[in-house]
């Protein structure tokens, strides 16, 4: 009883007020975005990529004059970590860490990513010390390990930190998900590699997700503790101001970041070897 009297007291007082406040800056937000970004349907895709990765042609992924709004790296990173945190909202309300082999495993995609990064980094400035040669292929998997190791950590934190009734388990205590999410990936990575022109646009459309929704598990969980709502929702839609407070920070985040960058370059086209 007492905690339910809590929870009552510490929700934001008029919350129509704070969902319609909240909605006014996102649609704010929105048609500034709208209206600074390269036009077409195509180049708004590019430009959330624009704030979160060089997009170097040389390490991305194209189709005819299409390019993915992402490189490989990215690519492969926020696929990952979009469908891993799909997979964790649809198994529950898991808030512990993965099991010591499962974090053991993702530290050894941690650190491929960054053998792989460092090394693609130096065939870039110094080729004659570059210990192999990068490709989209190893960028798109390394890319992607550290993708389900970001959606592995982060949706427990979510979760234990959002939820009122989170689960004091791993959502990899049932043997088959693991290897479940790995293939998952794996498809998802093939899909992705081929630039078959039928998968192109949907993979591309994912990746833009990818990014929305992983900077918007981080700022909620954020946005719960400015508004001292941890712990307090049952249910989604208990999560409608955080949530959209969330949302907002993300356009916040991504238009700053934006802005710095064509401010330093001038133009919203790729970085150019």
């Amino acid at each position: 009883m007492n905690q339910e009297n809590s929870a009552r007291q510490d929700k934001p007082k008029h919350p129509r007020v704070w969902i319609i406040l909240l909605l006014v800056i996102i649609s704010l937000l929105i048609g500034l975005w709208i209206w600074f970004t390269p036009h077409g349907f195509w180049g708004k895709v590019n430009a959330v990529g624009y704030s979160v990765c060089h997009q170097m042609t040389e390490r991305s992924f194209v189709l005819g004059n299409l390019q993915s709004p992402l490189c490989a790296r990215c690519a492969g990173m926020y696929l990952g970590a979009l469908i891993t945190l799909i997979a964790h909202f649809v198994w529950g309300k898991h808030g512990k860490f993965p099991p010591l082999w499962i974090l053991i495993c993702l530290g050894l995609g941690l650190l491929a990513f960054a053998i792989d990064g460092l090394n693609s980094a130096t065939g870039l400035m110094l080729p004659k010390l570059s210990f192999y040669e990068t490709t989209n292929l190893t960028r798109l998997i390394t890319g992607m390990a550290v993708g389900m190791g970001i959606g592995s950590i982060l949706a427990p934190i979510f979760n234990q930190t959002l939820w009122y009734d989170w689960l004091p388990k791993s959502v990899y205590e049932k043997w088959y998900r693991c290897p479940l999410l790995i293939t998952l990936l794996g498809i998802i990575g093939w899909v992705t590699y081929s630039q078959l022109p039928v998968f192109f646009y949907v993979t591309n459309l994912l990746m833009m997700l990818g990014i929305l929704l992983t900077l918007w598990v981080i700022h909620t969980t954020l946005s719960s503790f400015i508004l001292k709502s941890a712990n307090k929702a049952r249910q989604w839609r208990d999560l409608a101001i955080p949530g959209l407070m969330g949302f907002a920070m993300v356009l916040a985040q991504m238009g700053v970041i934006s802005l710095i960058r064509y401010l330093l370059t001038g133009t919203w086209e790729p970085f150019h070897l």
